[in-house]
């Protein structure tokens, strides 16, 4: 039998209260909170974790799945990835060993990997850096300044992305900048003019002064305090595809860095180690002050995903869109407390 895990609000822990004498349970169940602070497709969190003596297993909740938009459940997966990578940078920066089994059992799809906390070991340079960095990270959906970002930057990225067996391209000429603006757009009408991708999207917009810990809050998506409330139900029933397509593009358009992150095949495997390499990404950008915000509008429309392939002339599989840059600090969105997705064994 399951049972659910109490635990304080991860935006309340301090690296101090470590319980370095605990039990391997105690000590997993601390590092938890900076896994909660992973990114997430439109923030729904999907993942469960489950703790036994020094051992913790990741589950996909498909509870908080998004059928019409992510049909493939790439996107939930990913997000898993980048919460195990998050964990993984935890475990390592207090000073321990894992080991990580990825999709252990295979009669069991929706457990995603295995972590092992073991022996103590001397944290890296690099694990305290990235680390050091992940309270600091969220999605900012603002307006980027214009500076461009430094090549020695743009190739750390790469080197982090390599590292979990994954790429990145970025737009080089005017050309594909353009190929990815055009194809922003084109998702978006498409997205837009589905009812059913609208409510998957509606079902994660959070109003202002909503008390739940999931979802985007209205205020990062630039809608008032005085029309949030009504804003859920509008894109609910409203095709707003020329306006949307018009603002997203926009924004595309005056991103200084525009990346696709890529893998070599397609499936859970591959939608792990894009989560897993997009962390390390994101954490290394914020290091050096950079903000990332998404477009996976072209992904989720077959038809965008296959011209992309053509426009960039690459082979492999784009598994994300996103855009870096400089901009002003944003507040970052809520995350369910640890209590909320960990199960442990009666």
């Amino acid at each position: 039998m399951l049972k659910p895990m109490m635990e304080p609000n991860a935006s309340q822990v301090k690296a101090a209260d470590f319980p370095h004498f605990g039990a391997p349970e105690e000590k997993l169940r601390f590092l938890l909170n900076y896994a909660v602070l992973a990114p997430s497709s439109h923030n729904t969190q999907p993942w469960l974790w489950e703790i036994t003596g020094n051992e913790i297993d990741l589950w996909a909740d498909r509870s908080r799945e998004m059928p019409a938009l992510d049909a493939s459940g790439g996107e939930l997966i990913m997000s898993c990835g980048a919460a195990l990578q998050h964990l993984r940078l935890a475990i390592r920066a207090f000073g321990y060993a894992n080991i990580v089994s990825i999709l252990p059992d295979r009669t069991r799809p929706n457990l995603l990997a295995r972590v092992r906390l073991c022996q103590p070991r001397q944290p890296l340079p690099d694990d305290e850096l990235l680390f050091r960095y992940i309270a600091e990270r969220h999605t900012n959906r603002q307006k980027f300044e214009a500076r461009e970002l430094p090549v020695e930057l743009l190739q750390a990225l790469q080197e982090e992305a390599g590292q979990e067996q994954a790429w990145l391209h970025f737009a080089q000429s005017q050309a594909e900048r353009d190929a990815i603006i055009k194809l922003v757009e084109f998702g978006a009408l498409v997205q837009s003019g589905d009812p059913a991708v609208r409510r998957d999207k509606a079902d994660w917009i959070a109003s202002a002064h909503s008390s739940r810990r999931d979802g985007i809050p209205t205020h990062a998506l630039g809608i008032s305090d005085l029309i949030s409330h009504v804003a859920p139900f509008a894109l609910r029933v409203l095709d707003r595809g020329e306006a949307q397509a018009n603002e997203e593009g926009q924004v595309a358009s005056n991103a200084p860095v525009l990346v696709v992150l890529c893998t070599d095949n397609e499936g859970p495997e591959a939608w792990l180690a894009a989560g897993q390499a997009l962390s390390r990404v994101l954490l290394r950008a914020r290091a050096a002050g950079v903000w990332a915000s998404f477009f996976n509008q072209p992904i989720h429309v077959a038809e965008a995903w296959v011209q992309l392939r053509h426009a960039l002339g690459i082979r492999n599989y784009p598994q994300l869109i996103f855009r870096l840059g400089y901009a002003e600090p944003t507040p970052a969105t809520p995350r369910r407390p640890v209590d909320e997705v960990t199960t442990a064994k009666a």
